[in-house]
């Protein structure tokens, strides 16, 4: 735990590694390099000690770094067992497509992924360790970064249709109700965009390079705009057993607005979602038992009561 806490990675250190990575900078700079990443009175005690390092020298109103290179902090043994930890993922290979796992060989890993469990989880989740859907998914991030247009041969889900389309890709998307990725991307054609859709990763058979060509101004937001409920779903949170903290990190992904009532200890939101999410936050909310109630809209009420009246058969059914 002492390399945790090294003073090498405190507030001072930080601020001095960035002025000095980004010198040559003059004093009002520096100063508000300083205000931004120290604290109010940091000014008072950085500025003379700058004078007094052996690796800055200040010509002028010009501070100049000495070192031939810039500074870069080790990683804590914690840090090295973290990303262990995380390189054992089955999903790693999709997002560190240069990752040197030798560097951290004889590091343990801070946790094992057996330790994880997962609920209410789909069961036919993506294979992420297949080489071929490993290698689609680096050449649309590539495509997403540099917006390409690729050529996408892909499984339609109706009647296992095989189509073909020159798409850019837009965003990444993952499902943890299903353990499946997507992607949202503007369909060309004839150098225009046709459309916007939602593929899944899953379906492509093959990615390659395409002949078309677009010039023009994408709008995803707009897209998935049209898709959200016009109501959102309004419930409420009783601070019992942690429910509130839990709740923010469980749809922390989701647009929402919340208002704290210090009276009644009770936390309400409105949670703004798209037609096809209606049955993963349907099942989420159902996680959090008595600690939560839904308040509406109407329609979204009758669907979570006629689930908890399905759950009360089934259960009578087993004890019976």
């Amino acid at each position: 735990m002492n390399n945790l806490f090294s003073e090498i990675f405190g507030c001072y250190y930080r601020v001095v590694q960035e002025i000095v990575n980004k010198a040559p900078l003059s004093e009002i700079e520096v100063q508000k390099i300083i205000r931004e990443n120290g604290f109010a009175e940091s000014c008072f005690y950085i500025l003379p000690m700058l004078q007094e390092l052996p690796f800055i020298e200040k010509k002028g109103d010009k501070y100049y770094s000495l070192l031939e290179n810039k500074i870069k902090l080790p990683l804590t043994n914690i840090e090295k067992s973290w990303l262990k930890a995380i390189s054992l993922d089955e999903r790693f290979s999709l997002l560190s497509k240069e990752f040197d796992g030798s560097l951290l060989d004889g590091i343990s890993p801070l946790y094992d992924q057996k330790f994880f469990k997962y609920y209410d989880r789909y069961s036919d989740g993506d294979n992420f360790s297949d080489i071929s859907y490993i290698r689609y998914f680096h050449k649309i991030n590539k495509a997403m970064d540099n917006r390409n247009v690729i050529k996408v041969i892909y499984r339609s889900p109706k009647n296992d249709k095989i189509t073909i389309g020159h798409y850019i890709p837009l965003k990444f998307e993952f499902s943890s109700k299903d353990n499946k990725f997507r992607f949202y991307s503007a369909r060309i054609r004839n150098g225009c965009v046709d459309d916007y859709v939602c593929l899944n990763m899953c379906r492509i058979l093959d990615v390659r390079a395409s002949n078309e060509n677009f010039e023009g101004v994408l709008d995803l937001e707009k897209y998935i705009e049209k898709f959200e409920m016009e109501e959102p779903v309004i419930v409420e949170v009783y601070d019992k057993r942690n429910a509130i903290e839990r709740f923010m990190v469980e749809f922390s992904s989701y647009k929402k607005y919340s208002e704290f009532d210090r009276l009644t200890n009770t936390c309400k939101t409105k949670i703004f979602y798209r037609k096809t999410e209606e049955l993963e936050i349907l099942i989420k909310l159902l996680s959090f038992g008595p600690v939560l109630r839904v308040l509406g809209p109407e329609r979204f009420l009758r669907l979570f009561l006629y689930r908890v009246q399905k759950q009360e058969e089934l259960l009578e059914g087993i004890l019976n």
